[in-house]
């Protein structure tokens, strides 16, 4: 993990790189004393050499050129502005902020005392690299409206110049916030209240990038800008056309035998084939890993044999065959590799490179433990490997004094150019190899130095790896309450960098699972862990609830690429909400279920299962495969009876001495989310859970929903579906005959607007959505949620809706009315199949569009028992003492009187607000 980490925030560092060459001050006349020459002459070569000392990244020293340059163009306050302005640049790289803001405002502040020069070309130039700074500034500290803002500037000073190349390289630095500003609906808004200069999307910044590429004559510039655009829209995710763009790259310095720029295009490609490799094996699709795989590594070995960046592609090559498990290729590798590295002058980016080649050797080195290996992201992907004996053939393992002595020699480099975030990844990265050979005493020296330095320079991106690896190392200790504070400090820093983990880089969302959930669950385990009958106190039970309501929308937001800012407040009183709810938190761990319980007006409880994770995960898979096959109860009953003997029957008491709950809202784990809670079987009372009184709701964090009741008076729905056959983009829909009866039934029951088939648009739906006459939608339909965007979509009449044009034709409701959605019901849609993850989808388009619940289905029913659940649901809603659970679970009873298996009557839920 800290190599994706570590790589994914190189690469926003290095895409968001700013031009350092030195403008032409021409047309200005000098004006004064001998002396007054000899200091601007001073002034000039101090900061050619500063700039000298940035491009060879030894920025301490270049900050101290460049403050002697500044001491020495007093006389000259332009070329001041400048040379602030690569102050600032450099400051930044050493995570210094506030001397960088002090730098660049300081800056602009020349700027703005040189009104006469407003409009000359050096003047435009000086201020268009200084917004462009500034832009970065503000983008490193998460201000992302602000740099936005700057960048838009720095645009149009640069277009006054006629300087397009510079155009394009800002345009391209647009694109990661206007992603992150497009994504959240707060950020947006506020930034479109503020700003003075028109709001554009994603799509058109790229529109205008490659228009303005296709104009370049250079063809060595236009390669560059092609790579530069491709390198962005991988940050974004947009792996299938950072692909496309990195392939024109590829044509034109192909076309015109462009060594350095032919290089540079293979090792991107190389990149986002690796980024697709690892989407597609996170969603369980091997076939098209091993194919993106074999062209990763096939342009990495293309782009490794280039003198310019052959190291960096063989690096690339090392990481991803340790990644894969591919030992033998890797041992072959790493020896070529050691001494050219070695011998590298020292500098940030070299820095990197050996941690990043020590971080391969060490997944190298035998015996290393699966939680390790993993926790390295050594060897995730061992289900594309055919031999897997392959290891026995290896001769020439690396050995722990080797990777010392590298990670060593780093530590004294990052010393000597006083990079304080370089060498506080080194101190970890050598504390955690220490903790890999046993010293834990060393292990534990080395990591709180790390933790210190990355406090003191404010940087809990590097902060929070070394706070949980110093939470391991007090745990394996037995200092159990140390361990909880660093657990609670590594959980408390993600908080603060979690849009560095949302919307940068595709692959982050995949090693979400194996590297940030990790932090998070470890914690709760450790304050849940219960020592001989002692029990976790009540202030450790409340940690733990907040702790995976943390990690649910973590996830969530992970899932979705965006910042859900809370539409409530954390003082809710639930207790006030619904005092007949109780709530179930059932978190999987590896060797046990803990469930949290909330009575209202009680403390929590707490109980706890002895039994492995495979196993529920196991029970679970199987559970939903029986399901799946129509089978009749006898069928299914085996797993749904130990599900509920895992799930349900330690609260079983608690629930008799509480007859008034009506019901269950569970906040669940894992696989669990991939089974409807209906399903679970009292093997004593032979029933089910949906027979009990209780109604079933599901949400993945309180927080995110409003819970106010639903306004039975004034309850309009818009209806929308198709039931024809339908081919659209390749893929064959078979009909859906039921539907036209089911919006019939709604109708019949409810004020309803239908969209049947042909009239069930995009652009229809968008305009009936705005008149804000509706409070529910309906939309009966083919449809699947799943953790791969590009299958994730809903069907209407003439194409496929995307999860983000569904969210933006909903949150229109909010844009054009006062009125909210409160209800969106997706009839005939289902989740992906061994997808854990597609359910998030659920409450994430609810969450998205700002609509309060979702009723939808984990599976499709394509039968007319979709059409009855649904027109009791709506019967049942005209009653105004029943809650929106309550009227599902009298919809399911109807249907579970006339169908036993549950195929047909247990795939309904109900997520968010349950009022």
């Amino acid at each position: 993990m800290y190599y994706r980490i570590l790589r994914i925030i190189f690469l926003i560092i290095l895409g968001l790189f700013t031009a350092l060459s030195i403008p032409v001050l021409a047309g200005q006349r000098v004006v004064g004393n001998d002396s007054a020459i000899a200091q601007i002459s001073n002034a000039q070569v101090l900061l050619q050499q500063g700039i000298e000392f940035y491009h060879h990244e030894r920025f301490a020293d270049a900050i101290n050129v460049f403050k002697q340059a500044f001491a020495n163009s007093q006389t000259d306050r332009l070329k001041g502005a400048l040379v602030l302005r690569y102050l600032s640049l450099a400051y930044q790289h050493l995570g210094q902020w506030q001397e960088a803001e002090k730098a660049i405002l300081q800056s602009r502040q020349l700027l703005e005392n040189q009104k006469n020069l407003t409009n000359t070309p050096a003047y435009l130039d000086v201020l268009a690299k200084t917004l462009n700074a500034q832009g970065r500034l503000q983008w490193m500290k998460g201000d992302w409206s602000k740099a936005l803002d700057s960048w838009k500037q720095a645009e149009v000073n640069y277009k006054k110049n006629s300087n397009n190349t510079a155009v394009i390289g800002i345009l391209i630095n647009q694109i990661t916030a206007l992603q992150w500003l497009g994504l959240n609906r707060q950020a947006l808004a506020s930034f479109s209240q503020q700003s003075l200069v028109e709001f554009p999307t994603v799509e058109q910044v790229i529109r205008q990038i490659e228009q303005m590429i296709q104009q370049q004559s250079d063809p060595n510039l236009k390669a560059l800008a092609w790579q530069s655009l491709g390198e962005a829209l991988r940050r974004i995710g947009n792996l299938s056309q950072s692909e496309e763009v990195l392939q024109k790259s590829l044509q034109v310095a192909q076309k015109y035998q462009l060594a350095k720029a032919t290089s540079s295009a293979l090792l991107e490609l190389g990149n986002t084939k690796r980024a697709l490799a690892n989407t597609a094996l996170a969603i369980n699709k091997l076939e098209d890993a091993k194919k993106y795989t074999h062209d990763a590594i096939n342009y990495y070995q293309q782009a490794a044999v280039s003198p310019h960046l052959g190291i960096q592609a063989q690096l690339n090559l090392l990481s991803f065959w340790v990644e894969t498990g591919e030992w033998l290729e890797a041992t072959k590798l790493w020896p070529q590799i050691q001494q050219p590295l070695a011998s590298l002058a020292a500098s940030s980016t070299n820095i990197y490179a050996r941690l990043n080649f020590a971080r391969s050797l060490t997944c190298l080195v035998p015996n290393i433990d699966k939680n390790s290996l993993l926790r390295l992201g050594c060897d995730r992907s061992n289900k594309l490997r055919k031999n897997t004996s392959e290891q026995s053939l290896v001769t020439s393992f690396p050995s722990f004094q080797q990777i010392d002595q590298i990670i060593a020699t780093t530590l004294q480099q990052a010393r000597s150019l006083q990079d304080p975030r370089a060498e506080s990844y080194a101190l970890g990265q050598l504390g955690e190899l220490y903790e890999l050979s046993g010293n834990l005493a060393k292990a534990q020296t080395l990591t709180q130095q790390a933790v210190l330095l990355a406090e003191q320079i404010q940087a809990p991106d590097i902060g929070y790896r070394w706070q949980w690896q110093l939470g391991r190392l007090w745990e394996n200790q037995g200092e159990r309450k140390k361990a909880i504070a660093a657990y609670t400090d590594a959980v408390t820093s993600l908080k603060s960098i979690k849009n560095d983990l949302l919307s940068i880089n595709a692959d982050v969302q995949f090693s979400f699972r194996d590297h940030v959930e990790p932090i998070y669950r470890k914690l709760v385990d450790l304050l849940l862990a219960t020592e001989g009958s002692i029990q976790p106190t009540p202030e450790n039970l409340q940690q733990a609830t907040e702790t995976i309501d943390s990690l649910r929308l973590a996830e969530l937001e992970n899932f979705l690429r965006c910042n859900l800012s809370r539409t409530v407040q954390l003082n809710q009183d639930i207790n006030k909400v619904d005092s007949k709810a109780a709530f179930v938190y059932p978190i999987i761990l590896e060797n046990r279920i803990e469930i949290i319980f909330k009575l209202p007006g009680q403390s929590l409880k707490h109980y706890v299962t002895s039994v492995e994770k495979t196993e529920v995960e196991k029970a679970v898979l199987e559970l939903r495969a029986n399901v799946l096959k129509r089978n009749y109860p006898e069928a299914v009953i085996e797993k749904a009876t130990q599900l509920y003997q895992w799930l349900i029957l330690p609260l079983e008491q608690d629930l008799a001495n509480h007859k008034e709950i009506k019901t269950l809202v569970f906040v669940l784990d894992g696989a669990l989310r991939n089974i409807p809670m209906s399903v679970l079987y009292d093997g004593k009372r032979q029933e089910y859970l949906i027979e009990k009184q209780y109604a079933i709701a599901l949400v993945p964090d309180l927080q995110l929903f409003d819970l106010r009741p639903l306004k039975r008076e004034q309850l309009q729905v818009l209806t929308a579906g198709v039931s024809d056959k339908k081919e659209i983009d390749g893929r064959l829909f078979e009909p859906l005959p039921n539907v036209p009866e089911e919006l019939q039934q709604i109708g019949s029951v409810v004020p309803a607007k239908p969209l049947l088939n042909p009239n069930f648009t995009k652009v229809n739906l968008q305009q009936q959505i705005n008149s804000g006459t509706f409070s529910t939608v309906h939309i009966a339909t083919h449809g699947q949620f799943s953790s791969d965007p590009k299958e994730t979509y809903i069907l209407t009449y003439d194409k496929l809706l995307k999860s983000d044009d569904l969210n933006n034709l909903l949150r229109g409701s909010n844009e054009y009315s006062r009125r909210s959605i409160e209800l969106l019901v997706l009839s005939a849609c289902e989740t992906a199949q061994g997808d854990n993850r597609a359910t998030l989808g659920l409450a994430g388009i609810a969450v998205r569009a700002g609509a309060r619940s979702t009723l939808a289905t984990l599976w499709q029913v394509s039968d007319r028992s979709t059409a009855e659940v649904m027109g009791q649901f709506y019967q049942e809603l005209t009653n105004p003492e029943m809650t929106k659970a309550e009227a599902l679970h009298q919809a399911q009873l109807a249907l579970f009187k006339r169908y036993k298996a549950p195929y047909y009557w247990a795939p309904y839920v109900l997520v968010g607000n349950w009022l």
